[in-house]
């Protein structure tokens, strides 16, 4: 069963999707269908409370619980962007070197592209090696404030 609750920041909503093993999903709120979940804000609460302190200012913990579906593979680069450090950016050709595997920037760019996790797992912080910000699976106006709001220099 999965459980979901809502938080805004600016001009987006977001939806975060929680199991009772953790995290499972934040995603920009597009009006989907919910009628497979129910909305349970003692469960949410506590990933609410995470995502309101890191609008404030206030990195996410490391040690946030988390449900993650994903191949080994994108488990691995989603793993090294949590490494990211709050305020940084790296490249993808940077996690490709991270996780031993250099020549895999286009599939570490498509790992990035499928985390489920915004915010949490911080793909935002990923950028072109030339400094670009390259793509984002959502709205790339977030990711700028995103990267603003961290103080990160990224061009």
């Amino acid at each position: 069963m999965l459980y979901y609750d809502f938080i805004s920041y600016g001009d987006w909503t977001f939806i975060i999707k929680v199991s009772k093993n953790g995290l499972k999903s934040i995603d920009i709120y597009n009006h989907q269908d919910l009628s497979n979940l129910t909305l349970n804000k003692e469960i949410t609460a506590p990933y609410i409370q995470i995502l309101e302190n890191y609008f404030k200012g206030i990195p996410i913990p490391k040690d946030i619980k988390l449900d993650l579906e994903g191949s080994s593979f994108e488990k691995l680069v989603w793993q090294q962007l949590i490494e990211i450090p709050y305020g940084k950016t790296a490249s993808y050709k940077d996690i490709a070197v991270k996780i031993s595997n250099p020549r895999a920037y286009q599939a570490v760019g498509n790992a990035v592209g499928s985390n489920p996790l915004l915010i949490v797992i911080p793909c935002h912080r990923v950028i072109k090696s030339d400094g670009r910000l390259g793509g984002f699976s959502s709205d790339i106006q977030l990711k700028i404030d995103l990267l603003h709001k961290e103080g990160g220099k990224y061009l």
